[in-house]
């Protein structure tokens, strides 16, 4: 197990490949997170203060093999980008990262020492989720491990409309554990195990099928989409990171994923943001306390957390949560029959033009405003990744708006910083599609225990990705809210 191969990216590849923008969403996702959002507005915002030095990445692939000895490591230029990143000017997000890390590794180190796996795949969540247990994705990912719906199941998690254990850190480690096992059983591979893990065996079995069943690293990675290839890069970097923390003045914001709780066992069915009503908390608080109660609700029988010193009050008060559940209910049914009107998704494509501002460069540019570097180029004509403050760049920029059938299409925000709107000329089609649209759609009422998979399953040809894609959404439901289901 321990005498696993180590790869290296050819330098000819390094140099001569287009990085695509930097992808933040795991780490702006943690920023949100209630106990970050609290303990950042305790400490303030540190960038720019303090030790801030650059990382050194001229031997980053000999320092990552010291670095993570147990699994096998790369270096290319998004390994590069990311160290950068993550490094300087997001820098808070790692700082923040590290200081989740610190409670979670512990935990995650036991198991994998209890599965006989190596101890640094405790840095897979660190790419995965950015240590956030909260954290759900587009592709039906969900947890600390983002594991898949059919994975779960198959190691004895509960994932329903209501819970999704998940969001169990404990319990999704140890499905991980075995789940890490079972793909280096079936691989002997080190480096494919891990790759089938963030980007599933079926992506490696269509790569090797692309490259007439080649095993090796280098050969797989480029058949892999931009996508499922953003949380490899992410690992190497943030195992450099953590390993030179100290030097690059990285000093963890320590910050506690979940406070002290009361556990309570509900005696009927009721929903967290009645809870919250009631108890006059914020609703978000109660969440990241319940991570594994999914579509605001709390079943029958069902534990449930408080904080700490709360559950005397809620059982002082929990006789008028029928009411106001009753209430909330009246207010949700209102809502509805204020917004029966047809709606539907379009895609809205603008140009802008964005100033170059003194720190900018062509990556931090691509990835605020989630376009690659290559397109950047394509756009202004340009040759090189240089640029210099103050040279205007035209950007196409594209985003997903819900809008009523018949209403005009939405317009976008100006961008922050020196920008200015450039007319869309083109864009009046975005209207016709939309009225076209509604007539290939149908809505369903979500009731209490949908989830999106249990409602795909009503329609053939129908996933629960694709139902988030069409609705703009992620997979958390709730009971009332009206989706739109693609007629085929």
């Amino acid at each position: 197990m321990r005498g696993v191969r180590s790869f290296l990216l050819p330098l000819a590849l390094l140099c001569l490949s287009v990085a695509p923008a930097q992808v933040t969403w795991r780490t702006d996702s943690l920023m949100n997170t209630w106990p970050v959002r609290q303990r950042m507005a305790e400490v303030g915002s540190t960038a720019g203060r303090g030790v801030v030095r650059a990382v050194d990445t001229r031997n980053l692939y000999e320092d990552l093999k010291r670095e993570a000895p147990g699994i096998p490591v790369f270096a290319d230029s998004n390994v590069v980008l990311y160290a950068d990143l993550y490094g300087e000017p997001l820098r808070d997000h790692f700082r923040v990262l590290l200081g989740v890390s610190e409670v979670y590794f512990p935990m995650i180190e036991k198991e994998l020492v209890r599965s006989g796996l190596p101890t640094d795949l405790k840095y897979l969540p660190m790419a995965l989720s950015a240590m956030n247990s909260l954290a759900g994705s587009t592709n039906g990912r969900a947890g600390l491990w983002m594991l898949t719906y059919p994975v779960a199941l198959r190691y004895g998690l509960q994932v329903t409309g209501a819970v999704d254990e998940r969001h169990d850190d404990v319990k999704s480690t140890i499905a991980a554990g075995r789940y890490l096992t079972e793909l280096h059983a079936r691989y002997r591979d080190w480096g494919l195990a891990i790759m089938a893990f963030t980007c599933g065996p079926a992506n490696i079995t269509r790569a090797q099928q692309r490259t007439g069943g080649a095993t090796d690293y280098r050969t797989l990675y480029p058949h892999f989409t931009e996508e499922e290839q953003e949380v490899l890069p992410q690992l190497m970097a943030f195992i450099h990171l953590s390993a030179q923390a100290g030097r690059l003045g990285l000093d963890p914001i320590t910050v506690l994923p979940w406070e002290p709780a009361d556990t309570l066992t509900a005696e009927r069915h009721q929903h967290l943001s009645t809870i919250a009503r009631v108890l006059e908390l914020p609703l978000a608080r109660l969440q990241s306390l319940n991570p594994t109660l999914c579509n605001d609700q709390v079943p029958l029988g069902q534990a449930f957390h408080l904080p700490r010193l709360m559950g005397e009050r809620y059982v002082a008060l929990r006789d008028s949560i029928p009411r106001t559940e009753a209430a909330l209910a009246q207010d949700r049914e209102k809502e509805q029959e204020a917004g029966e009107e047809e709606w539907t998704t379009v895609t809205v494509e603008k140009s802008i033009r964005y100033t170059v501002r003194s720190g900018d460069n062509l990556s931090l540019i691509a990835a605020r405003h989630h376009v690659t570097v290559g397109q950047l180029k394509k756009w202004n004509g340009l040759t090189s990744d240089r640029i210099n403050a103050g040279r205007k760049l035209l950007i196409k920029v594209k985003k997903r708006e819900r809008i009523k059938v018949n209403e005009p299409e939405p317009q976008l925000p100006e961008e922050e910083g020196p920008t200015n709107q450039v007319p869309a000329g083109a864009d009046a089609h975005v209207q016709q599609e939309a009225t076209s649209a509604a007539s290939s759609f149908t809505t369903y009422t979500v009731r209490s225990g949908d989830s999106l998979y249990t409602i795909a399953e009503h329609y053939p040809g129908i996933s629960a990705q694709h139902l988030m894609e069409v609705n703009g959404i992620t997979a958390r439901i709730h009971p009332g809210q009206t989706l739109r289901i693609p007629q085929p």
